[in-house]
Protein backbone atom coordinates (compact mmCIF):
# COMPACT_ATOMS: atom_id res chain seq x y z
CA UNK A 1 0.00 0.00 0.00
CA UNK A 2 1.13 3.60 -0.95
CA UNK A 3 2.60 5.91 1.43
CA UNK A 4 -0.20 8.68 0.05
CA UNK A 5 -2.40 6.23 0.48
CA UNK A 6 -1.59 6.13 4.20
CA UNK A 7 -1.42 9.40 4.35
CA UNK A 8 -5.01 10.31 2.91
CA UNK A 9 -6.22 7.51 5.27
CA UNK A 10 -4.84 8.96 8.39
CA UNK A 11 -5.94 12.48 7.53
CA UNK A 12 -9.56 10.82 6.76
CA UNK A 13 -9.79 9.13 10.17
CA UNK A 14 -8.52 12.25 12.18
CA UNK A 15 -10.96 14.72 10.25
CA UNK A 16 -14.02 12.23 10.94
CA UNK A 17 -12.68 12.10 14.65
CA UNK A 18 -12.51 15.40 14.89
CA UNK A 19 -15.65 16.25 13.51
CA UNK A 20 -17.44 14.29 16.27
CA UNK A 21 -15.45 15.97 19.60
CA UNK A 22 -15.23 19.46 21.40
CA UNK A 23 -13.07 21.70 23.73
CA UNK A 24 -15.35 19.89 26.29
CA UNK A 25 -14.19 16.56 25.61
CA UNK A 26 -10.27 17.04 25.83
CA UNK A 27 -11.15 19.41 29.24
CA UNK A 28 -13.33 16.58 30.60
CA UNK A 29 -10.57 14.10 29.62
CA UNK A 30 -8.15 16.62 31.64
CA UNK A 31 -10.11 16.00 34.78
CA UNK A 32 -9.10 12.64 34.75
CA UNK A 33 -5.70 11.81 34.03
CA UNK A 34 -5.39 8.49 35.60
CA UNK A 35 -6.32 6.90 31.95
CA UNK A 36 -4.27 8.09 29.67
CA UNK A 37 -1.01 7.72 32.78
CA UNK A 38 -1.87 4.48 32.57
CA UNK A 39 -2.54 4.13 29.09
CA UNK A 40 1.17 5.26 28.32
CA UNK A 41 2.49 2.40 30.50
CA UNK A 42 0.69 -0.10 29.34
CA UNK A 43 1.93 1.12 25.62
CA UNK A 44 5.73 1.73 26.89
CA UNK A 45 6.30 -0.20 29.21
CA UNK A 46 4.18 -3.38 29.73
CA UNK A 47 3.45 -4.46 25.95
CA UNK A 48 6.94 -4.72 24.47
CA UNK A 49 7.93 -6.09 28.11
CA UNK A 50 5.55 -8.60 27.38
CA UNK A 51 6.98 -9.05 23.70
CA UNK A 52 10.35 -9.63 25.11
CA UNK A 53 9.41 -12.09 27.57
CA UNK A 54 7.36 -14.02 25.52
CA UNK A 55 9.58 -14.41 22.54
CA UNK A 56 12.31 -15.27 25.10
CA UNK A 57 10.20 -18.00 26.57
CA UNK A 58 8.78 -19.47 22.99
CA UNK A 59 12.73 -19.66 22.37
CA UNK A 60 12.09 -18.03 18.75
CA UNK A 61 15.21 -16.61 16.42
CA UNK A 62 16.62 -13.72 16.53
CA UNK A 63 15.10 -11.75 13.32
CA UNK A 64 11.79 -13.25 14.53
CA UNK A 65 12.45 -12.03 18.19
CA UNK A 66 13.27 -8.65 16.59
CA UNK A 67 10.36 -7.99 14.71
CA UNK A 68 7.81 -8.51 17.44
CA UNK A 69 9.72 -6.39 19.98
CA UNK A 70 9.84 -3.59 17.39
CA UNK A 71 6.22 -3.93 16.27
CA UNK A 72 5.31 -4.27 20.28
CA UNK A 73 7.56 -1.36 21.12
CA UNK A 74 6.21 1.59 18.23
CA UNK A 75 2.56 2.73 19.69
CA UNK A 76 0.70 5.46 18.16
CA UNK A 77 -0.69 3.33 14.96
CA UNK A 78 -2.71 5.78 12.36
CA UNK A 79 -5.91 3.72 12.57
CA UNK A 80 -6.43 3.69 16.45
CA UNK A 81 -8.82 6.64 16.45
CA UNK A 82 -11.01 5.33 13.43
CA UNK A 83 -10.87 2.16 15.50
CA UNK A 84 -11.87 3.70 18.29
CA UNK A 85 -14.82 5.43 16.41
CA UNK A 86 -16.12 2.25 15.17
CA UNK A 87 -16.07 0.57 18.95
CA UNK A 88 -17.90 3.94 19.87
CA UNK A 89 -15.29 4.56 22.18
CA UNK A 90 -14.21 8.11 23.80
CA UNK A 91 -12.74 9.80 20.76
CA UNK A 92 -11.36 12.39 22.93
CA UNK A 93 -9.21 9.68 24.67
CA UNK A 94 -8.48 8.00 21.36
CA UNK A 95 -7.33 10.90 19.37
CA UNK A 96 -5.21 12.50 22.79
CA UNK A 97 -3.84 8.68 23.30
CA UNK A 98 -2.78 8.32 19.32
CA UNK A 99 -1.30 11.67 19.55
CA UNK A 100 1.08 11.06 22.67
CA UNK A 101 2.32 7.12 21.57
CA UNK A 102 3.78 8.97 18.39
CA UNK A 103 6.64 10.53 19.69
CA UNK A 104 7.32 8.60 22.55
CA UNK A 105 7.75 5.42 19.50
CA UNK A 106 11.17 7.28 19.05
CA UNK A 107 12.25 6.09 22.11
CA UNK A 108 10.52 3.36 23.52
CA UNK A 109 12.05 1.57 19.81
CA UNK A 110 15.71 1.77 20.24
CA UNK A 111 15.14 1.41 24.25
CA UNK A 112 13.49 -1.98 23.67
CA UNK A 113 15.50 -3.36 20.90
CA UNK A 114 18.57 -3.06 23.39
CA UNK A 115 16.30 -4.53 26.22
CA UNK A 116 16.28 -7.57 23.87
CA UNK A 117 19.83 -7.93 22.76
CA UNK A 118 20.15 -6.07 20.09
CA UNK A 119 22.13 -3.07 18.94
CA UNK A 120 19.83 -0.07 19.41
CA UNK A 121 19.15 1.52 15.71
CA UNK A 122 17.81 4.99 16.10
CA UNK A 123 15.57 6.37 13.74
CA UNK A 124 17.94 9.42 13.37
CA UNK A 125 16.11 12.41 10.89
CA UNK A 126 14.31 10.28 9.04
CA UNK A 127 12.35 8.84 12.06
CA UNK A 128 11.90 12.38 13.61
CA UNK A 129 10.42 13.70 9.84
CA UNK A 130 7.61 10.37 9.99
CA UNK A 131 6.48 11.01 13.19
CA UNK A 132 6.45 14.75 12.76
CA UNK A 133 4.74 14.19 9.77
CA UNK A 134 2.31 11.49 11.53
CA UNK A 135 1.55 14.22 14.26
CA UNK A 136 0.69 17.25 11.79
CA UNK A 137 -1.49 14.51 9.65
CA UNK A 138 -3.30 13.64 13.31
CA UNK A 139 -3.12 16.95 14.84
CA UNK A 140 -4.36 19.41 11.96
CA UNK A 141 -7.64 16.84 10.77
CA UNK A 142 -9.14 16.74 14.44
CA UNK A 143 -9.32 20.97 14.59
CA UNK A 144 -10.20 21.02 10.89
CA UNK A 145 -12.84 18.91 12.18
CA UNK A 146 -13.80 20.56 15.70
CA UNK A 147 -13.88 24.09 14.24
CA UNK A 148 -16.10 22.51 11.70
CA UNK A 149 -18.36 21.32 14.50
CA UNK A 150 -18.52 24.61 16.16
CA UNK A 151 -19.20 26.68 13.26
CA UNK A 152 -20.55 25.00 11.04
CA UNK A 153 -22.66 22.01 11.94
CA UNK A 154 -24.21 21.08 9.27
CA UNK A 155 -21.10 21.15 6.99
CA UNK A 156 -19.25 19.18 9.57
CA UNK A 157 -21.73 16.31 9.63
CA UNK A 158 -21.27 16.07 5.89
CA UNK A 159 -17.26 15.89 6.00
CA UNK A 160 -18.09 13.27 8.65
CA UNK A 161 -19.97 11.01 6.13
CA UNK A 162 -17.69 11.61 3.73
CA UNK A 163 -14.14 11.22 5.77
CA UNK A 164 -15.55 8.26 7.38
CA UNK A 165 -16.72 6.58 3.90
CA UNK A 166 -12.97 6.99 3.12
CA UNK A 167 -11.53 6.16 6.03
CA UNK A 168 -13.13 3.06 6.03
CA UNK A 169 -12.26 2.07 2.41
CA UNK A 170 -8.37 2.43 2.53
CA UNK A 171 -9.09 0.84 5.98
CA UNK A 172 -10.27 -2.11 4.38
CA UNK A 173 -8.09 -1.44 1.20
CA UNK A 174 -5.05 -1.89 3.76
CA UNK A 175 -6.43 -4.88 5.63
CA UNK A 176 -6.14 -6.70 2.43
CA UNK A 177 -2.95 -5.96 1.53
CA UNK A 178 -1.67 -7.67 4.77
CA UNK A 179 -3.79 -10.12 3.59
CA UNK A 180 -2.17 -10.50 0.09
CA UNK A 181 0.92 -10.26 1.28
CA UNK A 182 1.09 -11.98 4.58
CA UNK A 183 -1.37 -14.86 4.72
CA UNK A 184 1.24 -17.21 2.66
CA UNK A 185 4.04 -16.25 3.65
CA UNK A 186 2.65 -17.19 7.61
CA UNK A 187 5.31 -20.82 7.69
CA UNK A 188 8.13 -18.46 6.81
CA UNK A 189 7.85 -16.47 10.17
CA UNK A 190 7.21 -19.36 11.53
CA UNK A 191 3.87 -20.64 14.06
CA UNK A 192 5.64 -20.49 17.54
CA UNK A 193 6.42 -16.94 16.26
CA UNK A 194 2.85 -16.30 15.00
CA UNK A 195 1.33 -17.79 18.41
CA UNK A 196 3.54 -14.80 20.47
CA UNK A 197 2.00 -12.52 17.89
CA UNK A 198 -1.51 -13.37 18.56
CA UNK A 199 -0.92 -13.24 22.27
CA UNK A 200 0.81 -10.15 22.72
CA UNK A 201 -2.26 -8.10 20.05
CA UNK A 202 -5.21 -9.84 22.62
CA UNK A 203 -2.70 -8.16 25.24
CA UNK A 204 -3.48 -5.01 23.66
CA UNK A 205 -6.66 -5.52 23.26
CA UNK A 206 -7.37 -6.71 26.82
CA UNK A 207 -8.32 -3.27 28.27
CA UNK A 208 -11.59 -3.41 26.89
CA UNK A 209 -12.66 -5.76 30.02
CA UNK A 210 -10.01 -4.06 32.52
CA UNK A 211 -12.07 -1.76 34.84
CA UNK A 212 -9.47 0.44 35.81
CA UNK A 213 -9.74 2.54 32.16
CA UNK A 214 -13.84 2.87 33.39
CA UNK A 215 -15.63 4.10 32.18
CA UNK A 216 -16.18 1.83 29.31
CA UNK A 217 -15.91 4.02 26.36
CA UNK A 218 -12.33 4.74 27.81
CA UNK A 219 -12.16 1.09 28.14
CA UNK A 220 -12.43 0.90 24.17
CA UNK A 221 -10.25 3.65 23.41
CA UNK A 222 -7.48 2.24 25.35
CA UNK A 223 -8.23 -0.62 23.33
CA UNK A 224 -8.40 0.26 20.25
CA UNK A 225 -5.29 2.88 20.34
CA UNK A 226 -2.96 -0.40 22.25
CA UNK A 227 -3.78 -2.68 19.66
CA UNK A 228 -3.52 -0.67 16.36
CA UNK A 229 1.15 -0.05 16.49
CA UNK A 230 2.56 1.83 14.17
CA UNK A 231 4.64 -0.47 12.08
CA UNK A 232 5.55 2.39 9.56
CA UNK A 233 7.94 3.42 12.52
CA UNK A 234 8.67 -0.26 13.19
CA UNK A 235 9.16 -1.11 9.36
CA UNK A 236 11.21 2.11 9.11
CA UNK A 237 13.68 1.15 11.61
CA UNK A 238 13.43 -2.86 10.40
CA UNK A 239 14.31 -1.93 6.69
CA UNK A 240 18.11 -2.43 7.07
CA UNK A 241 17.70 -5.49 9.29
CA UNK A 242 16.29 -8.25 6.66
CA UNK A 243 13.48 -9.67 5.04
CA UNK A 244 12.65 -12.34 7.58
CA UNK A 245 12.76 -9.06 10.35
CA UNK A 246 10.32 -6.83 7.93
CA UNK A 247 8.53 -10.35 6.97
CA UNK A 248 7.60 -10.65 10.65
CA UNK A 249 6.29 -7.05 11.17
CA UNK A 250 4.00 -8.01 8.08
CA UNK A 251 2.55 -11.03 9.68
CA UNK A 252 2.24 -8.82 12.82
CA UNK A 253 0.31 -6.51 10.98
CA UNK A 254 -2.25 -9.11 9.66
CA UNK A 255 -3.28 -10.14 13.28
CA UNK A 256 -3.23 -6.57 14.81
CA UNK A 257 -6.20 -5.88 11.82
CA UNK A 258 -7.21 -9.67 11.88
CA UNK A 259 -8.05 -9.34 15.54
CA UNK A 260 -8.77 -5.80 16.35
CA UNK A 261 -11.28 -5.14 13.62
CA UNK A 262 -13.74 -8.17 14.59
CA UNK A 263 -13.45 -6.88 18.42
CA UNK A 264 -14.23 -3.02 17.34
CA UNK A 265 -17.09 -3.88 15.52
CA UNK A 266 -18.52 -6.73 18.48
CA UNK A 267 -17.54 -3.57 21.04
CA UNK A 268 -19.83 -1.21 19.21
CA UNK A 269 -22.92 -4.18 19.36
CA UNK A 270 -22.57 -3.79 22.83
CA UNK A 271 -22.39 0.17 23.43
CA UNK A 272 -24.54 3.02 23.52
CA UNK A 273 -23.83 5.57 20.70
CA UNK A 274 -21.17 8.07 21.62
CA UNK A 275 -22.24 12.01 21.12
Amino acid sequence: MSTAALAVLLVASMLAVGTTLSTTDFRALADRPTVPVLAVLANVVVVPGLAVVLASLAGLGPDATFGIVLAAAAPGGGTGALLTLHARGDLAVGAALQGVYAPLGLLSVPLWAWVAGYDPVPAGLGGVVLVAGGLLGQVVPVAVGMLLRRRRPAMAQRVHRVSRRVADVLLTVLVLYFLVTGVTRLPEVGWSAIGVIGVVVLACLSPALMPVFDPAAARRAVAMTTAVRNLSLALFVADAAGPVVVLTLLAYGLLMYGLSVPVALLLARTAAPVS
